[in-house]
């Protein structure tokens, strides 16, 4: 189905070596490609010959209806089965085969192809053809089968209730032969909906005399409640009088596919973030403010403890996120990153918990949510701050009882998570305001951290400067040697509003742009106002107007811009009695945080004559 190679991927390698039949037909029934697994068990070593022909011709008789009723409503966006029987290419090998066909959309969800998927059920068909044989030929025989066949095999009447079970079948189901008589219509009593669903439609196929086979049903043990999965088929007796159900215990199976499916869904999620090109691949620096947070780092890898990463956008929370789980007990585990700002309002909660198909419009299958997927791992939820409440309150019982319930599912999940947060918003401040639920900003601000600024951390610059030249003239096949003098001077002397980011855009142009071996900047960078803080509070040195009133219009002798802002805080902060919190406070009036109005008033020396600043 894809071409062989060393940039083969692993998803195309998956579908070839699957040993069932994997092919692709377009909307009028015609192959298109077939997996290797499939050519082999068909024995088909040219598959050329056979590209545009009619699928539904290689199959006979009633098959043939099945076939074409199947890629009908696979067309029409429905999943069509059957059971058919089909020979071998060379050794005309009799095979029976379970099919699905079922719709391949584009990105606009309309049907463009179909996917058709045939299970080699030929074992299964004969162990049950053998009993059915058996039983038609001898009545006595077939009761010493029926109690001694490795298969399930139950009576059921009309009403679904049991008329005898053989020993197998009993033991699959925790039934004692003295409970028999007791279990009428419990038997196959399935405990999810969409179980139920499928079981609904198998009584209906009987009643109707169509055999149904491969349904496959999730059931409880009788004697201890344990989740079951079997494999069932029924058709009804000759006569009308009971019907006939053989089955066999695929609960291993089952869950070796979905530790399976979660892993690849887990592979699949870390190939991306693989592919995907992160700000930078170490902690570069040696400001104090760094070590810093590095050593706080270092402790708290340790630990289970939930974690707050605040700081401006392009700081490298995300850099500290990984940095926490490489050096954890989880770090063989995924790390799954969730940026909670860039998912629509309708799917955060699908995202972050999964869903079971039929949940809404458009969820056509079951899905695992980030938190299934990094179970016994570490969960990263960016841009926290911006959740909405509803899916507050589902992230909060996470937190607390580490269990949710997918949307659209009354089962609940139980997942061993480490959450590590991160916001650019005073969350403080939004639960203020009722943006942001109190208890879930407790529970998340265990153990805050501080991602410095880059302006704060100005010896830094020169070298997070030198590593991106490197990585990007490597990435370029550029010769960049070093760093002229001028740009230096004009990287330290940037306020760098957008951070480590920003650093890192800038120097990307100028490696695409300099015609040798210096760095040159291909633009002069201009210092605008300081940017917002984490919290998003506006510098009260650089923007001197609030509430209280603008400056005056003319600036001479008022002294140097620092004088201006000392002047101009004094004055709010005595109109508002020098009360810094509240709805009438100065941090209000100026626009800016609380404890931003502190730091300033600090680094101004500004203090309340005989007191200290009230709170």
């Amino acid at each position: 189905m894809a071409a062989e190679g060393p940039d083969e991927s692993f998803d195309q390698r998956l579908i070839e070596a699957n040993p069932d039949c994997i092919k692709v037909l377009d909307l009028d029934g015609r192959l298109l490609t077939m997996n290797r697994g499939g050519m082999a068990l068909l024995e088909i070593c040219d598959l050329r010959n056979l590209v545009g022909s009619s699928w539904i011709d290689f199959w006979q008789g009633d098959d043939r209806q099945a076939a074409q009723a199947a890629v009908e409503a696979a067309r029409s966006g429905d999943v069509g089965r059957f059971v058919g029987f089909f020979p071998t290419t060379r050794s005309r090998e009799p095979l029976w085969f379970h099919v699905v066909v079922s719709p391949i959309r584009d990105q606009t969800g309309k049907v463009e192809k179909l996917l058709a998927s045939s299970r080699d059920v030929t074992e299964w068909k004969r162990a049950f053809e053998q009993l059915q044989k058996e039983h038609d030929e001898s009545e006595e025989r077939f009761r010493d089968l029926f109690d001694e066949a490795p298969i399930a095999y139950v009576n059921e009447g009309v009403d679904s209730k049991f008329i005898r079970a053989n020993r197998t079948a009993m033991k699959i189901l925790g039934i004692k032969p003295e409970d028999v008589p007791h279990t009428y219509g419990k038997t196959f009593a399935p405990d999810t909906p969409e179980a139920q669903a499928r079981m609904r439609e198998a009584f209906a196929s009987i009643g109707k005399g169509i055999d149904t086979s491969g349904v496959v049903l999730e059931l409880r043990r009788k004697d201890n409640g344990a989740p079951i999965w079997i494999q069932w088929w029924s058709r009804p007796s000759p006569d009308g009088s009971y019907t006939r159900t053989m089955f066999v215990d695929i609960t291993e199976r089952v869950l070796m596919d979905q530790e399976r499916a979660r892993l690849e869904a887990q592979n699949s999620y870390l190939q991306e973030e693989i592919r995907s090109e992160h700000n930078f691949g170490e902690i570069i620096g040696s400001d104090p403010k760094l070590l810093e947070l590095l050593r706080q780092v270092d402790q708290l890898s340790r630990l289970e403890s939930t974690v707050l990463i605040l700081g401006e956008t392009g700081t490298g929370k995300e850099l500290i996120a990984r940095a926490l789980h490489d050096r954890s007990p989880r770090r063989e585990q995924a790390l799954v990153k969730v940026n909670c700002g860039a998912i629509s309002s309708g799917l955060v909660e699908s995202e972050l918990f999964g869903h079971v198909r039929g949940a809404f419009t458009g969820a056509i299958a079951n899905r695992d949510g980030r938190f299934k997927l990094a179970d016994g791992g570490t969960i990263f939820l960016d841009e926290v701050g911006e959740l909405p409440l509803d899916t507050q309150v589902k992230l909060l019982r996470v937190l607390q009882e580490q269990e949710f319930e997918p949307l659209g599912s009354s089962s609940t999940l139980k997942v061993d998570v480490r959450v590590v947060a991160a916001t650019n918003r005073d969350l403080a401040e939004l639960v203020r305001e009722g943006k942001f639920r109190a208890d879930l900003y407790y529970r998340l601000n265990v153990v805050p951290l501080c991602a410095p600024a880059l302006r704060d951390r100005p010896g830094d610059i020169p070298l997070l400067a030198m590593f991106f030249v490197q990585r990007l003239a490597l990435k370029m096949g550029k010769q960049i040697t070093h760093i002229g003098q001028a740009a230096l001077d004009a990287l330290a002397a940037y306020t760098w509003p957008g951070n480590i980011r920003e650093l890192q855009n800038v120097i990307e142009r100028a490696v695409i742009l300099s015609p040798g071996k210096a760095l040159v900047l291909a633009e002069e960078l201009r210092a605008p106002a300081r940017p917002p803080s984490a919290a998003g509070a506006k510098d009260p040195e650089l923007q001197l107007t609030g509430e209280s009133g603008p400056l005056p219009a003319s600036a001479e002798g008022l002294g140097s811009l620092q004088d201006v802002g000392r002047r101009h805080i004094e004055s709010v902060l005595l109109a508002a009695n020098w009360m810094i919190e509240g709805k009438r406070g100065a941090a209000k009036q100026l626009g800016v945080s609380p404890s931003t109005l502190r730091s300033r008033m600090q680094r101004l020396g500004i203090k309340r004559p005989g007191k200290s600043a009230e709170r």
